[in-house]
């Protein structure tokens, strides 16, 4: 999930970091750990939202480290930025709904979501931050230990069908994130950028699936 998630978001840690003119590079630190028992699609938003927020918090260029290690009976995944860091006042707040320091390029959301994402999984999170000096992000999630094992062989892959699917959305970031996971799952994809672009596009073609907010 960390490698994907790496890969999924690379439009913006590195074409649109290009794009304004600096240079993050991402590393990952991968310890031996047990399984996590919950949702892959979950963490992996959580993920990408933590890589987001990093991106975010570098103003020129910068490194992101995720890490991962064993502790005990739970399981520490580290996202760390060597950004600028957060006074003690925004740490307190950075996960509250709404709030968010990025002005108009922010929702105020990605931070909560991933909250609310650990905790569903009856995890807990930890933010280490100074000023000037960067933010680690340390997520605490419960181990499955030894009790899954998993059989490839007892794998049952569903029916598939390729679909055609048309994205309508102005957000050029989502827009390539979604496009990204359809393209991956062998779909073919259409995008149109406001309402009006995907009412002549969806007029015009055929579809299986319209994707809009």
């Amino acid at each position: 999930l960390i490698e994907l998630a790496i890969s999924i978001t690379q439009p913006k840690w590195k074409d649109e970091a290009l794009a304004e003119g600096k240079m993050i590079e991402i590393k990952n630190e991968l310890g031996k750990i047990p399984f996590v028992i919950g949702s892959v699609a979950d963490i992996r938003e959580a993920l990408t939202n933590l890589i987001f927020n990093a991106v975010d918090a570098i103003p020129k260029n910068g490194t992101i480290i995720l890490r991962t290690r064993p502790d005990g009976d739970h399981v520490i995944l580290e996202v760390s930025d060597s950004g600028s860091g957060m006074t003690e006042e925004i740490r307190q707040r950075c996960m509250d709904p709404f709030f968010t320091t990025k002005e108009k390029r922010g929702t105020g959301f990605g931070l909560s979501i991933v909250y609310s994402i650990v905790q569903r999984h009856k995890g807990t999170i930890e933010i280490e931050s100074e000023w000037g000096k960067g933010t680690t992000f340390v997520l605490h999630l419960p181990s499955a230990g030894e009790r899954i094992e998993i059989k490839e062989e007892e794998e049952i892959e569903a029916p598939f069908r390729p679909l055609h699917v048309l994205v309508v959305e102005d957000e050029p970031l989502v827009c390539e994130g979604v496009i990204e996971y359809l393209i991956g799952d062998g779909h073919t994809v259409e995008t149109a950028a406001n309402g009006r672009e995907g009412l002549e596009r969806f007029q015009a073609g055929r579809f299986d699936l319209v994707l809009t907010d």
